[in-house]
């Protein structure tokens, strides 16, 4: 809250998905935030292995909190990432599910149209919702992802057209 207080754009780098829950939840003042998500992953587990604030919750804890409004999941391709009941609950919730395939056959563009202007966002990367051949140090890489032209493309278009208030890259693994 403090960083952001003065106007600061914050910016978080490493961790786990985890990270974002505390980060959007310091940003409750700055409420409606449209989300947006880079990802293979659709991370809207409640709860796994007793951990209900991890890497594989963050938009589900995200769906939880009053001041976010609209999320834009983007580059979803994990397979077996997501079981029915995490489908249905983004879907109750109305998140707009942008598959892999989808973003590749229309576009990032396409994908811009339908984000608001005007709003504040909040965007957060998965290393692994890049494609591997820019991004390969993570965990589970998957064929396919976010390009470094589209990701570029993603930035830029909401740099111009919404109010950007932090965005983070998280789920780099170095090691791999």
């Amino acid at each position: 809250r403090q960083i952001t207080e003065g106007g600061t754009l914050l910016i978080t780098l490493g961790g786990d998905h985890g990270v974002p829950i505390p980060v959007l939840r310091g940003l409750n003042e700055h409420g409606p935030i449209t989300l947006i998500q880079i990802d293979a992953h659709l991370d809207w587990i409640d709860e796994k292995k007793g951990v209900k604030e991890g890497y594989s919750s963050p938009i589900r804890r995200a769906s939880e909190m009053n001041h976010i409004d609209e999320i834009f999941q983007i580059g979803l391709r994990g397979q077996g990432s997501a079981r029915e009941e995490e489908v249905a609950a983004a879907l109750d919730y109305g998140s707009h599910l942008i598959s892999d395939m989808e973003l590749q056959d229309r576009g990032m563009d396409a994908i811009l149209d339908q984000i608001p202007s005007g709003v504040n966002c909040y965007l957060t990367i998965d290393a692994d919702g890049m494609d591997p051949s820019i991004m390969p140090a993570v965990a589970g890489p998957a064929p396919g992802g976010v390009t470094y032209h589209q990701a570029r493309k993603l930035i830029q278009g909401l740099a111009s057209t919404t109010r950007v208030l932090g965005m983070d890259i998280v789920e780099i693994t170095p090691k791999r």
